[in-house]
């Protein structure tokens, strides 16, 4: 027996010494990629420098949109454009698909381009989406004989379309490790009916993918050259933080310093909240992380409108500019660098479910670790103290069994 435990005690150091090891390791970072890495874990600033969208491009897409004619559901026009879409996508690898509809007497197609990295290490899609269609009559227009008119759709429609495509050319050289689904839906604003194509994706949906839905962004008149996203509701908060974030960033929120530190210009208006009933609601409905960058004041400000230039004739390229549509590519591009619009849900379980202001702070807080789990440095000196008097027990058995 005393044999027996001195040949077992012989071996303890090279016993502690692993399990030290073991609790070290523990302690250790996981290897980069095998996570969906924290919003707030990259510098925005430090990536600034890396944006490639060309807004110059994005708004030669809208020009050229708006010369195929109306892009109402089951129209020519229509099938043109999802035409080359596919075209243009399909041979960039993405893998398109469409879906299509019957609703209130129109058959509607959604289209999608689902871009899948080849090291992808986390599970869900991202879903970035805009309606392609235009409206079919100007009821807004001042003239009545425009009234019954189809709309040219420059801003409202082909902006957010034109965006989606600019950022297709990039995002397959971003090293995402997400998929990135661009969901170009349609039948958005068609006489008194609104969001169909949105609405027939959202009921189709499984509670799987529900679940595995990142978040929803949506892309909708983009492109006014007097350019103010404006707080539209309802939406997801977190969202709409990390949009104001990486809008200072990039100089879009007025009284703060960009990456240069130059004044940010009044852009990102998040202080003017706006009711809107666009396609991102059902999105919103069913649970998923949901926000629409969108300029709610198209024109000069009219009453009960969307500006004067909405529903309007005067929807043409000359009230769209590339500059505006730049700086929405490159804050969705610089979403999509940093992560901004991923590991945005709450946690399933919270120890405490904090109420009120309480809620709003922890909202506000939710990128950080909570101060109340061990650290690192608490694990390792716990680690050495366990050892330590594992040791000195040892000793101290072994002193006594000696005679």
């Amino acid at each position: 027996m005393h044999r027996a435990q001195t040949a077992h005690a012989a071996h303890l150091p090279v016993l502690w010494a692993t399990v030290f090891t073991l609790l070290l390791l523990g302690c250790l970072p996981a290897p980069a990629g095998s996570q969906q890495p924290t919003y707030g874990a990259t510098d925005a600033c430090q990536v600034v420098d890396r944006l490639k969208f060309d807004g110059d491009r994005a708004n030669a897409s809208v020009a050229w949109q708006v010369d195929l004619g109306p892009r109402l559901p089951g129209s020519n026009e229509s099938a043109a454009l999802r035409e080359n879409i596919t075209g243009d996508l399909g041979a960039l690898g993405y893998t398109i698909t469409e879906r299509t509809h019957q609703r209130y007497g129109m058959t509607l197609t959604n289209l999608f381009a689902t871009w899948t990295p080849v090291n992808t290490t986390t599970s869900g899609q991202l879903v970035l989406s805009a309606h392609y269609d235009s409206r079919n009559v100007a009821d807004q227009d001042e003239n009545e004989s425009n009234r019954s008119l189809p709309v040219p759709g420059a801003n409202d429609a082909a902006s957010g379309v034109a965006v989606l495509l600019e950022l297709a050319r990039h995002i397959p050289s971003m090293t995402l490790n997400h998929e990135v689904v661009l969901f170009f839906n349609d039948a958005e604003d068609q006489d008194h009916r609104y969001t169909l194509g949105a609405e027939a994706w959202a009921e189709n949906l499984t509670s799987d993918e529900v679940n595995e839905t990142h978040a929803f962004v949506l892309l909708d008149m983009i492109g006014d050259a007097d350019l103010q996203l404006h707080n539209v509701l309802p939406g997801n908060e977190t969202l709409k933080s990390r949009v104001v974030e990486l809008g200072t960033s990039l100089g879009l929120v007025n009284g703060t310093t960009d990456c240069s530190g130059s004044p940010g210009q009044d852009v990102v208006q998040y202080d003017t909240l706006v009711g809107v009933l666009d396609d991102h609601v059902h999105a919103h409905e069913l649970g998923i992380p949901a926000i629409d960058l969108m300029d709610t004041s198209y024109g000069t400000p009219k009453p009960y409108t969307f500006g004067s230039h909405w529903h309007t004739m005067e929807d043409t390229p000359d009230k769209v500019s590339a500059e505006s549509l730049g700086s929405v590519g490159r804050l969705v591009e610089l979403g999509l660098l940093t992560g901004a619009f991923v590991d945005v849900r709450a946690p399933a379980e919270e120890p405490q479910e904090p109420t009120g202001e309480e809620n709003d702070e922890a909202n506000e807080s939710s990128a950080y670790a909570d101060v109340s789990e061990p650290t690192p440095l608490t694990v390792l000196v716990a680690a050495l103290v366990i050892v330590g008097l594992a040791l000195a027990a040892y000793r101290g058995s072994r002193s006594s069994d000696e005679p």
